[in-house]
């Protein structure tokens, strides 16, 4: 985790940028124990915002409610 962190501190717009209801939100993906782990945030004001952390399934689902 601490390395998709600095990742997306060292570049911004490494996570792919969302559409429609999610727009303004990006998803950085990255593994941990081989299992996919997608991290959502928002960059606003030169400020990065970590929104959620998870695995693919009803993460964009939950995303959407918050």
């Amino acid at each position: 985790m601490d390395g998709a962190i600095r990742t997306i501190i060292s570049n911004p717009e490494c996570g792919e940028a969302k559409k429609g209801d999610l727009l303004g939100v990006r998803v950085y993906k990255f593994k941990i124990s081989k299992q996919q782990v997608l991290l959502s945030y928002e960059v606003k004001d030169e400020a990065i915002y970590l929104l959620t952390f998870g695995s693919h399934e009803n993460f964009y689902r939950d995303l959407k409610r918050k």
